[in-house]
């Protein structure tokens, strides 16, 4: 049999499915970094059944051979090849009938940044061939996500790209994290491995037909040998399980142990996976079909339409329970001040504001008992804090602070004891301010936020990876420690904290700001061409009699780097 190849017609047009502008451009390059990190170079001995193709042979006519991949997959044998500047990996089958050809004909229609691309199919010596992508930075397997993470590409991903397989007609049959690839940006992801897909005619069609699985991802009515659009979303829920935790909730349960189970069991969660995602999962593993086809029903499994709306935080109603989901859209109201609350920014916002009143309805039960009606993570989070409050005498203010950005993780402004900023650099452009207009009202407030280390409680909630901007909180929350020890000025404390906070270099002296040591330098060189007298003064104002810098002018020089020249200045009067 001469070797034949067909290339994918697909792949002459641009592609057309995306989720957002930020995932337009996906680099085409690919397969299983796991692969990877199981891929080793064979020595030349044939450990499985099939033609060992030698490095520099050319597959297909034009794909040269790198090196033979070994995986644990028998189907097949897995070359990384070149063609024209770029990696591929070319799947050749150890059987003659191994690929289904409507399957493929149907994949060739595909292209997708959410599917992996089938470039070109063949035969080499015979058996058929499939070139797909290289996947660099390797499979899921093994690796676990936080719920932001799953929720900002992989979650929305996946469910896009089960959404092209199905509206092409068909069903993967075989999802899990081994079978979704990072893309070579790290972050998105392709859904691979349609070796043992199958194609159904007609919308929610549902195939009777006994095919390979792996059952720790399948679902109950796959036992049964059926399979229909929802078997790969109950395959998504179990993979999405995986993806927090690190392990399935079946691993370990034989395959007759799991078809028991799932039939008659709902998944065990536990109990530090967000109830947002236990809602998720309990509605893509939901057991029951019965109502696949009525959309008016809400006691049917979730699929492509479902977890859309879920990500957009719509309102809906898990299968099974009759509650609402926890996503982060419209909540039940809440009353306030005789003010009315659908929204959990907007509650959050109102109990800053209104601090005190806000601790009450804490510390009554009156939040808990109203995030238990339909948001079981936060109300465990609200009773966690009353317990806390309880043991910690004197920690009400902390504790209920903490709690505000645990309700609304998305909250950057700066709030504490009624006072509200934008942002924590609005905060510190408000210090600076007062200090430069010498009043003291806000003293013991600063220090209220010193003494419960609340910066660097709000770095580590509200931008945990800004390294730099964490360790600038402690360095002020300990200069605040010092100067209680040694009982010297607080006002360096707080000048140090609105520079750092604020951004702001200036200096400002008898009226007129200075950006640069120039520009103070040349002031002083005016006033000293005006009197020497006004001169002296100045330098009296700036360094006391005992050698002390002035607070701010220490502060604005630490803040535009100019510490080393500080100690070095000092070191030079002993």
């Amino acid at each position: 049999m001469a070797d034949q190849t067909v290339i994918n017609p697909a792949l002459q047009e641009p592609a057309v499915t995306q989720i957002n502008p930020d995932l337009r451009e996906l680099s085409a390059t690919v397969i299983n970094s796991e692969i990877l990190g199981q891929y080793d170079l064979r020595d030349g001995t044939e450990t499985n059944e099939g033609h060992i193709i030698a490095e520099g042979e050319e597959i297909c006519g034009k794909y040269k051979v790198l090196r033979q991949l070994e995986v644990n997959a028998g189907e097949a044998d897995l070359y990384l090849c070149s063609y024209d500047g770029s990696e591929y990996v070319a799947k050749v089958y150890k059987r003659q009938f191994a690929i289904k050809q409507e399957v493929v004909d149907k994949l060739m229609t595909i292209d997708s940044p959410y599917v992996a691309k089938l470039y070109e199919t063949g035969t080499q010596g015979g058996l058929p061939v499939e070139i797909l992508p290289y996947y660099e930075n390797g499979s899921l397997q093994g690796k676990t996500y936080t719920l932001d993470e799953l929720m900002k590409s992989i979650i929305p991903n996946i469910n896009e790209g089960l959404k092209v397989i199905h509206d092409t007609g068909i069903i993967h049959k075989d999802l899990k994290p081994s079978n979704i690839m990072l893309n070579p940006d790290g972050k998105t992801v392709s859904i691979i491995d349609f070796g043992i897909s199958s194609v159904v005619d007609g919308d929610n069609a549902i195939l009777v037909t006994k095919t390979g699985m792996t059952p720790e991802y399948s679902a109950p009515e796959t036992f049964k040998n059926i399979f229909y659009e929802g078997s790969d979303y109950y395959s998504f829920g179990i993979t999405l399980f995986e993806l927090f935790c690190g392990y399935t909730p079946y691993a370990n349960m034989q395959p007759e142990e799991i078809e028991q189970y799932v039939s008659v069991q709902r998944i065990p969660f536990p109990e530090d996976m967000p109830a947002q995602l236990q809602d998720l999962i309990s509605a893509l593993t939901y057991v029951d079909i019965s109502y696949r086809k009525n959309k008016d029903n809400p006691n049917r499994r979730w699929t492509y339409e479902e977890v859309r709306m879920w990500l957009d935080g719509e309102p809906l109603i898990i299968p099974g329970e009759g509650t609402v989901n926890s996503g982060k859209g419209n909540m039940p109201e809440f009353r306030f001040l005789e003010e009315s609350y659908t929204d959990p920014a907007a509650l959050v916002k109102a109990f800053a504001r209104n601090w005190e009143e806000g601790k009450k309805q804490l510390f009554r039960g009156h939040v808990t008992s109203y995030f238990r009606t339909f948001n079981q993570e936060t109300a465990r989070k609200c009773q966690a804090a009353e317990e806390e409050a309880g043991r910690e005498n004197g920690k009400d203010d902390i504790i209920y602070w903490k709690l505000l950005y645990q309700i609304d993780p998305g909250l950057r402004g700066f709030y504490w004891k009624g006072q509200t900023f934008e942002s924590i650099a609005a905060f510190g452009r408000d210090i600076l301010e007062k200090l430069w207009d010498k009043d003291e009202s806000q003293f013991r407030y600063y220090e209220s936020i010193l003494s419960e280390k609340v910066l660097s409680a709000y770095v580590n909630q509200a931008a945990p990876k800004n390294e730099k901007l964490r360790k600038a909180a402690e360095a002020i929350e300990y200069s605040y420690e010092l100067e209680l020890v040694n009982g010297t000025d607080l006002r360096r404390t707080f000048y140090l904290m609105a520079y750092t906070l604020s951004g702001q270099k200036l200096f400002l002296l008898n009226g007129e700001q200075f950006r640069t040591v120039g520009e103070l330098a040349n002031y002083m060189r005016r006033v000293l061409d005006e009197s020497l007298e006004r001169f002296e003064a100045l330098c009296h104002n700036l360094v006391d009699y005992d050698g002390n810098l002035d607070l701010q002018l220490e502060t604005w020089l630490i803040a535009i780097g100019k510490q080393k020249e500080i100690e070095e200045w000092r070191a030079s009067l002993n």
